[in-house]
């Protein structure tokens, strides 16, 4: 199967004011590499390919580190 195409890809993040929680959805492949690198999160849901790649993100943050960035 292999990453979703570039007119598929994208990162979703939402906060929940009432649980303080952040939920981050992404199936970009360099968000994804990021994301399960770092131990912030709790993974919620990893969708994998046939080959075993791990295609799509879904994690939970309680207390997200201010300091944290997509952007470089």
């Amino acid at each position: 199967m292999a990453y979703y195409s570039i007119e598929e890809q994208e990162t979703v993040i939402r906060y929940d004011s009432i649980t303080k929680q952040w939920d981050i959805y992404t199936t970009i492949p360099k968000h994804i590499k990021r994301l399960k690198n770092e131990a912030i999160a709790t993974l919620l849901q990893e969708e994998k390919d046939s080959d075993g790649l791990t295609i799509a993100y879904r994690i939970t943050i309680e207390n997200l580190p201010n300091s944290y960035t997509f952007n470089r």
